[in-house]
């Protein structure tokens, strides 16, 4: 008897076979860089996949980080550190920690995706710091369960699907990361992957998979050398994004001898950043190219408001950031926990002379 496991493989791999078509497509319109890196995309993606789907239980969780410097995906940010973790609305459970200097941390739990696996529908709940008691020593204990009753205790929705955890720094190579551990209060033993488990998982990653594919590459129709405005994000907007979180996206093409002049003005906020994506929401080679900066790192104009700079060439100035080699690509801010929305930055394109 042929085993289910051996027909949920080749139907993933038919996926797999053609996901190269969302970026190749030509009304994408991308350049030779963007069609490597959608290429190169693949093998990041097939890396979560398995990490999310294949070896996480909800029944048995487990953090699973989202990036590092050579693995990228799903919009990662050079000041933050993601985890994941599959959660089931029957379950119980608990996570414990301790912060030590990151500016915010949060959990965030996400509901619906259809079929399973699937692309989140809304936000069921968003607990950052400020919702937590610490102990004095930074630790902590919180607890998701159906039935929430005390301090640091929050529901577990009926379609609660997954969980990411996100925490930034102002300061993140020299920063210490929390420690995390989440335990399932109601778990027994898991007994081995039985031929339907496994194909049900393979089935799963499938969806996450070809769905993933969805969301990148960004839009090319960006603005060139500008930004769209500033937007919130809602909890039924559908994706993992968090509430806390006003987003603004913009595209940049350079020629060397050429810069942009990004000037804006930040609401009071716990953290703001800017850093350059490749069109598959990759963050570029920070560990080669200085990216990134944000509000603990740059340096205020007289009046507050704040001027970046983006080039190919290393330029004499405060707040530089570079292109890492790459002639077009998306330029990102966020801002977390703002008091207001913020005006859309004016940018001005430049020659060097």
């Amino acid at each position: 008897m042929e085993l289910k496991s051996k027909k949920a493989l080749e139907q993933f791999l038919d996926i797999v076979r053609k996901a190269d078509a969302t970026f190749l497509n030509p009304e994408k319109n991308l350049d030779h860089q963007g069609h490597v890196d959608g290429y190169s995309h693949l093998f990041h993606l097939l890396r979560t996949t398995i990490d999310f789907y294949l070896f996480n239980d909800p029944l048995k969780p487990q953090f699973m980080l989202l990036a590092n410097p050579s693995h990228k995906i799903l919009g990662d940010n050079v000041d933050a550190v993601y985890y994941f973790t599959q959660l089931r609305s029957d379950q119980e459970y608990i996570i414990r920690g301790k912060r030590f200097d990151s500016c915010y941390l949060s959990f965030s739990t996400y509901g619906g995706g259809e079929p399973e696996g699937g692309i989140v529908e809304r936000v069921c709940q968003n607990i950052n710091h400020r919702d937590i008691q610490f102990g004095k020593d930074g630790s902590f204990e919180i607890k998701l369960t159906p039935h929430p009753n005390g301090v640091n205790e929050f529901k577990l929705d009926e379609d609660v699907v997954n969980l990411f955890t996100r925490e930034y720094f102002f300061d993140r190579k020299n920063g210490t990361e929390s420690t995390l551990e989440i335990i399932n209060t109601q778990q027994g033993i898991v007994p081995p992957l039985t031929d339907d488990e496994l194909s049900r998982r393979i089935g799963i990653m499938s969806t996450f998979f070809e769905q993933s594919t969805w969301m990148a590459p960004l839009p090319i129709e960006f603005p060139e050398n500008d930004f769209l405005p500033p937007f919130e994000f809602y909890e039924d907007q559908g994706g993992w994004g968090t509430v806390d979180n006003i987003y603004c996206f913009g595209k940049f093409k350079l020629e060397n001898n050429q810069y942009l002049k990004i000037h804006f003005t930040s609401p009071e906020c716990c953290y703001w950043g800017i850093q350059t994506w490749n069109y598959l929401m990759q963050s570029m080679d920070y560990t080669q190219f200085p990216v990134s900066i944000n509000k603990g790192q740059a340096k205020a104009n007289q009046d507050g408001s704040f001027t970046i700079y983006l080039s190919h060439q290393k330029m004499d100035v405060d707040n530089w950031i570079s292109t890492a080699q790459y002639k077009e690509a998306i330029i990102f801010i966020r801002w977390l926990l703002a008091e207001k929305m913020p005006d859309q930055p004016i940018v001005e394109l430049h020659e060097l002379s």
